[in-house]
């Protein structure tokens, strides 16, 4: 029983590496049409195939109309920002932010 335990783990491991491996490369990109720094983050919104997206990252020089990208770190279905005194719904959170 022991063996099948450890083996149902390592399955669920794997699978779960795999999930998240497959989210971490989800790539964004497209259009900054808002942008601000708090808190040492710069939060953009983008405009990406017709819909406005959230995102912050690491503090980065971008402006409106700035072409950017950056990988999905997490996604959380509203973050509230106490430095901004805003709260952001949904919002994604990046490791960097490219400026294009």
């Amino acid at each position: 029983m022991f063996k099948t335990l450890v083996k149902a783990a390592g399955t669920a491991v794997v699978a779960l590496g795999m999930a998240a491996a497959a989210h971490a490369a989800q790539l964004h990109n497209g259009e900054v049409v808002e942008t601000m720094n708090a808190g040492g983050y710069t939060y953009v919104q983008i405009k990406e195939e017709g819909k406005l997206v959230w995102a912050a990252a690491p503090e980065t020089k971008v402006k409106k109309g700035d072409k950017v990208e950056f990988d999905e770190q997490m996604n959380l279905p509203s973050f509230e920002s106490k430095t901004l005194k805003r709260t952001f719904s949904p919002i994604i959170f990046a490791g960097k932010i490219v400026v294009k």
